[in-house]
């Protein structure tokens, strides 16, 4: 009978760290760290006394994650994670490797090649890579412009009403069947590529909606293109 392997603080937040350089946190600051360790191991890193209708501690505790990373705890002094800028950190080629041997080793997050088309695979990979994701994973949503999200649903500010539809529909479709594809599993496009999660994959549908919410003005000039077009074309009765 295998025994559950019990992962003590240096490997939590080894792990943790690895979840944000995945989702493309790198470097990531101290407070990506922060919220996202809680989030991945509450009982280690929440703050005490603070638990939800869950039971689980509902509030990250900063002091506890800093203690580790900015004195001589064992992350960085086992050379896992290093500064690079002021509250800046990344993990070192040695961190990430001994990230992964971890993963291995708990058996909880294999990594798998996605069963995917090919076509559905260029999709999200141009949806990954999009200026919109980047600046929403950035926290800079205040600069994405209406070209950006053009740009994320592959039209132009001049498409049709239909073209529109059309796009939308298949991204909707492409990012449904990819979340129902990795169920809960880490998977990456090709072999030895970066891996990605229905984390990840969540993000695309926060950017998605947060997009069609913003630009609703820009949009409702798009989709009003068809009833005018739809009018012009009609025979005249007089």
């Amino acid at each position: 009978m295998r025994h559950k392997y019990l992962l003590n603080i240096t490997e939590k937040l080894l792990l943790a760290a690895y979840d944000l350089e995945n989702n493309g946190k790198r470097p990531f600051s101290a407070e990506d760290l922060v919220v996202c360790a809680w989030r991945k191991f509450p009982d280690a890193f929440g703050l005490a006394g603070y638990k939800g209708e869950d039971g689980q501690l509902c509030y990250p505790d900063s002091n506890r994650v800093f203690a580790e990373i900015m004195g001589s705890k064992p992350i960085r002094k086992r050379g896992f994670l290093k500064k690079v800028g002021t509250k800046m950190y990344q993990l070192t080629e040695s961190g990430s490797e001994n990230a992964r041997l971890l993963l291995n080793q708990i058996g909880e997050s294999q990594i798998g090649k996605s069963g995917l088309s090919r076509e559905t695979k260029q999709q999200l990979k141009r949806l990954f890579a999009s200026k919109a994701v980047e600046k929403f994973r950035n926290k800079q949503i205040e600069d994405i412009t209406f070209y950006d999200a053009c740009a994320f649903w592959g039209i132009s500010p001049r498409s049709s009403a239909i073209e529109l539809q059309g796009r939308i529909a298949n991204l909707e479709k492409v990012v449904e069947s990819a979340i129902k594809d990795a169920e809960g599993r880490m998977l990456t496009f090709e072999h030895g590529g970066r891996a990605y999660s229905d984390k990840d994959l969540n993000v695309l549908v926060k950017v998605h909606e947060w997009l069609l919410e913003k630009f609703s003005e820009q949009m409702k000039v798009i989709r009003k293109r068809k009833d005018e077009r739809a009018q012009s074309g009609r025979p005249s009765h007089k």
